[in-house]
């Protein structure tokens, strides 16, 4: 897939998260609490605000995955 805008991407990416998050049975604030981040961190980025590397290496360690695996946006499960 290409996107058209910086804007989709995080979005899309935004989706995967709450997607992860939910899968892995965790609130925002435990979420939060794992990757070392502000429960408004994991908000911002669930609505689709630009992330840093850091905090998706952040997010990658709280759910024990790859990098890749975090930012393998799939269609059907955003």
């Amino acid at each position: 897939m290409i996107y058209p805008s910086d804007e989709e991407l995080m979005k899309d990416f935004g989706k995967r998260i709450k997607f992860l998050r939910k899968k892995y049975k965790l609130t925002q604030s435990e979420l939060a609490g794992k990757a070392e981040l502000e429960k408004t961190a994991i908000q911002r980025i669930e609505r689709g605000y630009n992330s840093t590397l850091k905090t998706l290496r952040k997010l990658a360690n709280a759910f024990e995955i790859s990098l890749s695996e975090l930012c393998d946006i799939k269609i059907d499960e955003v």
